[in-house]
């Protein structure tokens, strides 16, 4: 396992030969993987509730931590199913457990700053929030570029080919969550409608 883990840190200073060992040399791991997407929702949550004051006027507000966990696990599911459903039409060479696999590692910037300036902000005065925030935007950015390179060489695409897959990929991602957000309207309103003409029933008996 203590391969596994340090193999999670090889793909964030050497994407190109991690992601490729990933895939082909088939080191990934998809506990590691979804381990580390688990660390994430505890990082945001971490994050949300423990960063001074200061820097987080909404620290003392009401936490939903059933939405904070779906807000995180959708996007995740939303970009894997939308990306290998795109890459599926593309010649994509990657695999769904993949595309999983290489967006779980690409999270690992979001656990590893942002933990210590959650921490740190509550050493920090407010002249230095620059710098909390500039650590942020790198994680942020970092875990962009991870996930730009990874899924770039585990589909083998050239760079513009892979400009054009991840934006269809987002426009597919908001077509799903349409689809999705109007499946659930609908169904409750069935639901509402069974229940309802049940009601109207039981009060006529």
């Amino acid at each position: 396992m203590k391969q596994k883990i340090k193999f999670a840190f090889h793909i964030l200073f050497h994407p190109f030969d991690g992601f490729w060992d990933m895939k082909n040399e088939r080191k990934g791991n998809m506990f590691v993987s979804l381990g580390i997407m688990l660390m994430v929702i505890v990082t945001n949550i971490f994050s949300r509730q423990a960063t001074a004051f200061l820097f987080n006027p909404q620290k003392y507000a009401p936490l939903d931590v059933v939405f904070e966990i779906n807000k995180i696990l959708i996007l995740f599911l939303l970009f894997c199913i939308s990306n290998w459903s795109i890459t599926t039409l593309m010649g994509g060479e990657g695999t769904f457990k993949d595309i999983i696999m290489t967006t779980g590692y690409a999270c690992l910037p979001l656990v590893i700053i942002p933990l210590p300036t959650t921490i740190l902000s509550n050493l920090a005065s407010y002249s230095e929030q620059v710098y909390l925030t500039a650590a942020n935007t790198i994680a942020t950015l970092w875990f962009f570029a991870l996930l730009f390179i990874g899924i770039m060489t585990i589909h083998q695409y050239s760079f513009g080919k892979m400009l054009g897959t991840i934006v269809i990929t987002f426009i597919a991602m908001a077509a799903l969550l349409f689809i999705c957000l109007l499946f659930f309207n609908l169904f409750s309103q069935l639901i509402g409608f069974v229940y309802s003409i049940y009601k109207e029933i039981a009060l006529r008996t």
